[in-house]
């Protein structure tokens, strides 16, 4: 297999029509995985209260357990979008917010349960404590959240989901397409 052409998905974790297209996202890779190397990457809109909590706290899962574990917590997110969404919170206060996504967290299997011993003292594992006291630590969470949000905005990504491909916003994108109207797209963009 040759290189793959890259196609960037734009997500806010509290945008239902974000919901809607990473619910299509499994369909959409397996159709063109071999074609193109798709990832998603977060940002948040301004108008969603939560969404930055949300992707600070999906930064910070990240740099205490990699990856895999931060997309397994970006799916749970989704999963549990209900939880977080203005109706469910209304006004609230910050340390709620951050209770919610800890719980989100947890549910999924994120969490330590305690810190362990090591010959040089106490080691933090990913504990709710940790979990609580960092997510909103400029260095762990913040600051990574707000440099991928400034990617975002330097590919002219206002709104989510949006696709870049190859580099390109691709414009007027809809979060209902899949793979059929995905297909249809795709080939436009190759004449």
């Amino acid at each position: 297999m040759g290189s793959r052409s890259s196609w960037k998905v734009f997500l806010d974790l509290q945008c239902a029509y974000s919901k809607r297209f990473w619910e299509k996202l499994p369909e959409i890779r397996e159709r063109f995985g071999d074609e193109y190397h798709i990832t998603t990457h977060l940002t948040s809109l301004n108008f969603h209260p939560q969404a930055f909590a949300a992707h600070c706290a999906a930064a910070l899962v990240g740099h205490k357990k990699g990856s895999e574990a931060r997309a397994i917590y970006e799916a749970a997110c989704f999963e549990h979008q209900d939880t977080y969404m203005n109706a469910a919170l209304g006004d609230c206060r910050k340390s709620d917010v951050s209770a919610v996504f800890c719980q989100i967290a947890e549910d999924a299997g994120l969490l330590d349960e305690d810190t362990i011993t090591t010959t040089g003292g106490q080691e933090s594992l990913f504990t709710r404590d940790y979990f609580l006291k960092h997510c909103n630590d400029w260095e762990l969470a913040a600051k990574p959240a707000y440099t991928e949000h400034k990617v975002a905005l330097a590919y002219g990504v206002y709104g989510t989901p949006k696709h870049v491909i190859d580099e390109t916003l691709i414009p007027d994108t809809e979060s209902s397409w899949g793979p059929d109207k995905w297909s249809e797209v795709l080939k436009n963009l190759k004449k």
